[in-house]
């Protein structure tokens, strides 16, 4: 899927993870830890996150950005959303 294809509708972020919500019902997350700026930042700083027109994640306290994309294009990397709830590893 195209970059500007994804339509973000709802980020937010727990202790570990970001996650994305998409038009479609789709969603995914990723850690955290594996952005130094997020990782560093205060939980304020973390909740303060922008959607920028659907396909990207803007922090502006930190001027962090993450593409929509990369929550989706590389799914074997991490559990799915469901599983992650359900406790199954």
């Amino acid at each position: 899927m195209s970059f500007f294809n994804y339509n973000a509708i709802k980020a937010w972020v727990d202790n570990n993870n970001i996650y994305v919500k998409l038009d479609n019902g789709k969603e995914s997350f990723l850690p955290i830890n594996r952005f130094r700026l997020l990782a560093n930042a205060t939980t304020a700083q973390l909740n303060h996150i922008e959607i920028i027109d659907g396909y990207a994640l803007h922090w502006p306290d930190l001027d962090e950005d993450l593409s929509i994309a990369g929550f989706f294009e590389n799914d074997s990397d991490k559990i799915s959303v469901e599983m992650k709830k359900a406790n199954i590893n």
